[in-house]
């Protein structure tokens, strides 16, 4: 089976830590990976709340050279194009993201400057409230600022990532988008009513109408009451309720990977495995499940970048 994954913090980790890509002890590693037949992974780098503007700007450039060295250790050199993943003959793939416009700091020319180092999607925020707007624990939009990046990452091929925004956030982006949007790793509200980072019905309804994907998340507090037992049949929950928006050709994994708790039933990038026969085994088509596992990310890459 081939997977296709929309978000992992990875590049931060290994990076924090000193460590590689190949084999380490967080949930993803090029070791794991070869349970799949082929890997294709979004490695996002994330803005931290904790330091200021510049400090995670000059961090991007740290962890981007960390993690592309890395990847060439193992064979592995980021796609820029659709048309590249497409072609590529590697068993395995990546992209590069930024998870948080904070690192922006209200320079737009920063956002070519990203463009040029391989960055081809953005989650617009992380947490609270950036030069960019308002993400899922606040009431705000996008700024000024937000909205002047949402129509360059247009014109440039950046996708617009709407995870972690707040629901002002994302009626804003739909105002003023004009190409498909994604959600990399949120799972459903409808499900799990109590996390705002979940996705609004009419919102995942949206995405798919404009042609986007939406990645599940398996953060723990994303797809079930954190004071229980969390379980793969709590993963399929979201699953089967987005199938029931009409979402075959919209769900994705987006597992968040090194970047949030999980299901123990998961435990890593291999349990994916996992979620599949269980999967398989409530009567879920293969091709339904190939669908979710890589093709329907592999089709939005192809088709938007």
């Amino acid at each position: 089976m081939n997977y296709t994954d929309l978000h992992c913090d990875t590049a931060f980790e290994i990076y924090k830590s000193n460590r590689g890509l190949n084999k380490n002890k967080y949930h993803v590693d090029m070791e794991k990976a070869k349970i799949f037949d082929r890997y294709s992974q979004i490695f996002a780098i994330w803005s931290d709340n904790d330091k200021n503007d510049d400090e995670n700007y000059d961090d991007f450039f740290k962890i981007r050279n960390y993690l592309t060295e890395n990847l060439s250790e193992n064979n592995i050199s980021l796609c820029k194009t659709g048309l590249e993943y497409k072609k590529s003959k590697n068993k395995n793939r990546a992209f590069l993201a930024v998870e948080g416009g904070k690192l922006l700091s209200g320079d737009i020319s920063r956002l070519d400057v990203l463009y040029k180092n391989d960055v081809r999607f953005l989650t617009l925020v992380w947490n609270g409230i950036c030069k960019i707007g308002g993400a899922f624990n606040t009431d705000e939009g996008l700024t000024d600022f937000g909205k002047k990046i949402v129509r360059k990452c247009e014109e440039l091929g950046i996708v617009i990532d709407l995870s972690h925004s707040s629901d002002k956030t994302v009626s804003d982006v739909f105002e003023i988008s004009k190409k498909p949007v994604i959600a990399s790793h949120s799972s459903s509200r409808s499900v799990i009513s109590c996390h705002k980072r979940n996705l609004a019905d009419e919102q995942f309804l949206e995405i798919k109408k404009r042609g986007g994907i939406v990645g599940i998340s398996l953060c723990r507090g994303h797809i079930a009451d954190e004071n229980g037992l969390v379980t793969i049949k709590d993963i399929i929950k979201h699953i089967d309720y987005y199938m029931s928006l009409g979402g075959e050709n919209i769900i994705c994994f987006g597992c968040d990977f090194d970047g949030a708790e999980i299901p123990e039933e998961v435990e890593n990038i291999t349990g994916v495995m996992k979620i599949c026969d269980e999967l398989k085994k409530i009567g879920y088509k293969d091709t339904l499940i190939e669908n979710i596992m890589y093709k329907n990310a592999d089709n939005f890459i192809i088709k938007n970048l």
